[in-house]
């Protein structure tokens, strides 16, 4: 399934191109030419679509040429100034213009674990949060959900928990504010 309806008028226009760009080349030039074209741009096009149409795929492409780095949030007042870093191979999934609360990685629930550990107790000597503590929780329908609580100095929380699924993983990122 698509990530975004602009893939089909991508797509359309990738395919239109590619024949004319054929029909050029065997206008112009040789026939082996155009074999030759079709033999790399091919193979190329299909996995450009793939890239673009299989979401899995997508995420695990991303992860390596293009991961999430940190979990910023400027719409929150109190998380303007935070910038807790994210796994590696950890996607954004959500929106740019929010503070996404979620995010596709591909990192086991032991190396998530241990690299919250390091970060949460890092910033606890920083000032940036109080205390932390792990936690694991199961939802209704049986999904165990593993993770921190973080507490800010204000008393706020922010929960970072792991979901895991079939070769990934998401990570929900969720910030309680203190009443």
């Amino acid at each position: 399934m698509a990530g975004n309806i602009l893939y089909i008028p991508y797509t359309i226009v990738m395919i239109i191109g590619l024949i004319i760009l054929g029909a050029v080349i065997i206008f112009k030039k040789s026939k082996t030419a155009a074999k030759n074209f079709f033999i790399f741009s091919i193979p190329i096009f299909i996995l450009f679509q793939f890239y673009f149409w299989n979401l899995e795929f997508n995420d695990y492409v991303k992860s390596y040429l293009f991961p999430s780095k940190v979990f910023e949030c400027e719409y929150v007042e109190e998380l303007k100034n935070i910038s807790i870093p994210l796994p590696e191979r950890t996607v954004f999934k959500g929106k740019s213009d929010g503070c996404s609360l979620f995010y596709s990685t591909y990192v086991n629930v032991s190396e998530f674990k241990s690299f919250y550990q390091e970060e949460l107790r890092t910033l606890k000597s920083k000032g940036i949060i109080q205390e932390y503590k792990y936690t694991e929780l199961s939802d209704n329908d049986g999904t165990e959900n593993k993770g921190f609580a973080a507490e800010l100095p204000s008393g706020s929380k922010i929960n970072f928990f792991i979901q895991r699924r079939e070769g990934s993983g998401l990570i929900s990122i969720a910030y309680e504010p203190n009443n």
